[in-house]
């Protein structure tokens, strides 16, 4: 049993003289140095996250009036296809009524359109 508590002890002592070794190479003013140095590092992750956060914010809202303005021009072009349907249409009705009433004037009207691509 007093084998156990002398190793207990000598290992105490030896630990106790490690942490006395370490404190002996280690002065105030480099303690004091690396915990400015520390405390500077801390300021400036402090201000990169800030800057982080507002940057997220920032993109948040321009994501947002993007998705705005993107639902609106897709209505608009929505709105222009119906339109533009329409009156192609429109123009192939008025086309076949005059087809329909004016069957040769149109032919002869085609084959002459047709000939002055031939000839370009």
């Amino acid at each position: 049993m007093t084998d156990s508590f002398t190793s207990s002890t000598s290992v105490d002592g030896s630990e106790e003289h490690l942490v006395e070794t370490l404190m002996s190479q280690v002065d105030d003013e480099a303690i004091t140095t690396i915990i400015g140095l520390q405390k500077k590092s801390l300021a400036q992750f402090e201000k990169t996250n800030e800057m982080l956060t507002n940057c997220c914010v920032l993109s948040a809202s321009r994501l947002e009036k993007a998705r705005k303005d993107l639902a609106e021009n897709r209505q608009l072009i929505l709105e222009m296809k119906s339109d533009l349907e329409s009156i192609f249409r429109r123009i192939r009705t008025f086309k076949q009524n005059y087809i329909t009433k004016y069957g040769d004037v149109y032919k002869h009207f085609e084959q002459q359109y047709r000939d002055e691509e031939k000839d370009e």
